[in-house]
């Protein structure tokens, strides 16, 4: 999903309602920010995990992503 399909999406619902994240392990969080990092995919990456982790200058992969930070990060 890129920003423009974010902002397509977010046009269509109501515009006086709680934006959430997922909580740490159950139920969900508010969001604190919204930040642009960038990001490599990791292929390795555990279920657990998420597919993208946050990259270094070094790596060739690099790309820029927009992340929705939970109040828990």
């Amino acid at each position: 999903m890129t920003v423009k399909d974010l902002v397509d999406k977010l046009k269509t619902l109501p515009a006086d309602v709680p934006i959430l994240v997922q909580g740490y392990e159950d139920g969900f969080d508010g969001i604190r920010t919204v930040q642009e990092i960038t990001v490599a995919r990791n292929p390795d990456a555990a279920d657990y995990n998420g597919e993208y982790e946050e990259a270094d200058k070094k790596d060739k992969d690099a790309a820029p992503a927009v992340v929705i930070w939970g109040n828990r990060r």
